[in-house]
């Protein structure tokens, strides 16, 4: 059901997407999702945790303890380009952003970015200031991937290795 909301909630968003559509979309009764969510919004934010979660899972396998925290960025932002190739996380993660401008979703997507964020950083090992610049650029390749922005551009946004520097 998670993986059909994340569909859905990526092509339509969160206003334009019912629960009607994510039931069809899962195979399901819509009486089936008010069993397990309480409504639209709480499906939505917990789509908003699967994508974080999808995506620590991820970093976690990429870097090793005896990284710099720099070299773990690095190869935390090489992995996050396997999730670019999966257009319904690419679509969902970015109408979730959007989502924060709804009152009625902002904080709790605020709340959740926060802790996403400060998890990247004691995973990383990295300040604040490279958190940000990191999840800057992640934002900004899905922003860039979406709209299919040629491949050169792309690479402006590559991360040299630490002895490349």
């Amino acid at each position: 059901m998670i993986d059909a909301a994340l569909i859905e909630f990526g092509k339509r968003g969160y206003d334009g997407t019912t629960t009607t559509v994510i039931a069809q979309r899962a195979g399901i009764q819509q009486p089936y999702i008010y069993a397990l969510f309480e409504n639209k919004r709480h499906l939505f934010l917990v789509c908003q945790e699967v994508l974080y979660e999808r995506m620590l899972a991820i970093f976690e396998q990429a870097v090793k303890q005896e990284d710099s925290p720099y070299e773990r960025l690095r190869k935390m932002g090489i992995s996050y380009l396997d999730l670019l190739e999966d257009k319904a996380w690419l679509h969902c993660h970015l109408r979730i952003l959007a989502a924060s401008g709804h009152s009625d979703l902002r904080e709790p997507i605020r709340e959740s970015f926060e802790r996403f964020f400060s998890r990247v950083s004691e995973m990383s090992g990295a300040g604040p200031r490279e958190v940000a610049r990191f999840l800057a650029t992640g934002i900004t390749l899905n922003a860039m991937v979406s709209m299919d922005a040629p491949v050169e551009m792309l690479n402006y946004l590559r991360v040299p290795r630490e002895d490349e520097l």
